[in-house]
């Protein structure tokens, strides 16, 4: 395959959970002209490919499964092209990282609706998977739920501009690259009282309280639970709200990780058991109980590059979870975190939130309302015969979202022998014909 003229580098890529990882020849275009240059390239040498750019994706979603498979890294187009104070939105190339967007506009009181917590997911990505953030709202849910129109490389070669008027720009969203390359994005935009947000932390002492802290609003709102369920602090409530300062609390922090770092980090995953784990909970919640503090909105969303780290610690990486609970919080959640306890299961961590029905009908979302629980698992401390109750209890009670209408898409790519746009994660989900039952 002749791509001599275009930048690239072989090198080996792992998923953001570190579950996997691949050698991988990555390819990286400065413009369109280069773009489909290489995809005409690829399309005659019959090959496959597909997208990574921000690096942050689970599992094997950006993950090739083979060294034929080319990686086309997007990192060039990362302009943004337009902001627009006026009409509030902003036109930005899809390799530009959403945390460097953040970083920039924020200057001007404007930021982004429903920013993911990574700090490597790029602008494509995001819509491709259709993130949530912090700020779920009946009218912004989701991520593609601010977008306005896009500008994509089509499966057959074509640039074409999509809007909401012209063609059905939903299905784009949460596609997963499936009807086309994106290449810019058209987002709403919202304005804040200043570069600053408010943080205010509470400890909650049971569910109960926890399904009671969401009905109280904030501009951003998570909560994060003990994964040993201790009764002196079985959650921790994160609020924040835009709050007027004219004082500048940006801190800034490198955010790119170097492998000294890394190999620390790593060597302390021999030490995760539930003693080490419980001890360090107990110094998380007692460093954040009770925090009523002003950070920079870009602190606030990105406040530590070790944070980012965390499956480092795990040796064979994360398994991740999605749980969408939309009635009877009390009483489900409840037996998730039974069946945790009985099977002495500790996740890394349990994050819940507040989520609200979009509006639009996306390939892939949290498609209904409710309360999105992310649980994460270290694989290496699983024991599988335990396991098995915490899976079915999952599959009885139907919680998890995952495709929904992206799997019946790739079903009928197979069917079609449409293979030329095929990561391992697709094959994965394909050869399963049916929900992928977890991220992993």
């Amino acid at each position: 395959m002749d791509f001599n003229t275009i930048k690239f580098e072989k090198k080996k890529i792992e998923s953001w959970n570190n579950t996997l990882s691949s050698k991988a020849y990555i390819l990286y275009p400065k413009n369109i002209l280069e773009l489909k240059k290489l995809i005409s390239i690829i399309k005659k040498d019959k090959k496959k490919y597909l997208i990574r750019t921000g690096s942050c994706s689970y599992d094997s979603k950006s993950i090739n499964p083979d060294l034929e498979t080319i990686v086309i890294s997007l990192k060039y187009f990362n302009k943004i092209t337009k902001l627009d104070f006026k009409n509030k939105f902003i036109e930005v190339e899809a390799g530009a990282l959403i945390e460097k967007i953040i970083k920039e506009i924020k200057k001007n009181h404007l930021t982004l609706f429903s920013v993911p917590g990574g700090d490597k997911i790029s602008i494509g990505g995001a819509i491709s998977a259709n993130t949530i953030g912090k700020d779920s709202t009946p009218g912004i849910s989701s991520f593609g739920d601010a977008l306005i129109s896009l500008e994509i490389l089509s499966n057959d070669g074509k640039i074409k501009k999509i809007s909401k008027n012209k063609y059905n720009l939903n299905k784009y969203v949460g596609a997963f690259g499936n009807e086309g390359i994106i290449l810019k994005a058209k987002l709403k935009i919202k304005k804040i009282k200043s570069e600053n947000v408010l943080l205010k932390t509470k400890i909650l002492k049971n569910i109960n309280e926890v399904r009671k802290e969401f009905n109280y609003k904030s501009d951003y709102h998570y909560i994060q639970l003990d994964p040993f369920f201790r009764k002196k602090h079985f959650a921790i409530s994160f609020k924040a709200d835009s709050v007027k300062s004219n004082k500048n609390y940006y801190k800034s922090i490198n955010l790119k990780a170097n492998i000294f770092e890394k190999e620390i980090i790593r060597f302390f995953g021999f030490f995760i058991n539930s003693l080490t784990w419980k001890i360090f909970y107990k110094f998380f919640f007692l460093l954040n109980s009770n925090l009523n503090m002003i950070l920079d909105i870009h602190n606030f969303h990105y406040n530590s590059k070790y944070k980012h780290l965390v499956p480092l610690v795990c040796k064979k990486g994360l398994l991740d979870y999605e749980i969408l609970i939309k009635k009877n919080f009390n009483s489900e959640m409840s037996k998730i975190i039974d069946t945790l306890k009985k099977n002495k299961i500790y996740p890394m961590y349990i994050i819940v939130k507040k989520l609200y029905r979009s509006k639009k009908k996306f390939y892939y979302s949290f498609n209904d309302n409710g309360y999105a629980v992310a649980i994460s698992l270290n694989k290496k401390k699983l024991n599988y015969e335990n396991f098995e109750e915490f899976k079915n209890l999952l599959n009885k009670n139907k919680y998890q979202v995952n495709l929904s209408k992206t799997d019946e898409k790739l079903i009928k790519f197979k069917k079609n022998n449409n293979k030329l746009f095929l990561s391992l994660y697709k094959k994965m989900l394909l050869d399963r014909y049916g929900l992928s039952g977890s991220r992993a």
